[in-house]
């Protein structure tokens, strides 16, 4: 029963605004699919949790092994090439960047964001020597690709990649 009127009583029900509508079990399923591409793609690649960051994104990365050659594959989309750094130190390889934020997600209030921005580092061990003075690199509709020529022996020194 719903008093009306006098001290302290509540506005009816139907005077009062509807609720939003906010289904919780959506909320912690969305939780639960971000967690569980957190864990895969870092742990999955032979990462650490660290590498990924809780609040972070890091892109997905497919490491390949062709005749001659190791072939790093990023998905690094909306990254600016001056921003992509990719070295070769101690036998793996380096991958770092930084997504700015659209500029529409600066206007106005996000209802709902789901794409991550800011900066992020992959590294992935590399299986053999490389030859570090035939690296290339190259950026084309957000998917960076190094190919890393195999080498007979390798050195530990830090090579940084230019992307072409």
């Amino acid at each position: 029963m719903i008093r009306r009127g006098g001290r302290g009583s509540r506005p009816s029900r139907a005077a009062a605004a509807p609720p939003a509508a906010w289904d919780p079990l959506r909320e912690l399923a969305g939780l639960k699919d971000r967690l569980n591409r957190l864990f895969e793609s870092t742990l999955r690649q032979g990462g650490s949790l660290d590498e990924a960051g809780l609040a972070g994104w890091a892109p997905a990365c497919e490491l390949r092994e062709e005749t001659g050659a190791y072939v790093l594959t990023a998905e690094v989309p909306g990254v600016p090439r001056p921003s992509l750094k990719v070295r070769v130190e101690s036998g793996r390889v380096i991958v770092e960047g930084d997504r700015p934020q659209a500029p529409e997600m600066r206007r106005g209030q996000p209802l709902r964001v789901e794409r991550s921005y800011g900066r992020f580092a992959r590294s992935l061990p590399l299986p053999g020597a490389i030859d570090e003075r035939s690296i290339e690199a190259r950026l084309e509709l957000g998917v960076l690709e190094v190919r890393l020529p195999k080498s007979a022996r390798g050195r530990a020194a830090a090579v940084p990649i230019r992307v072409r």
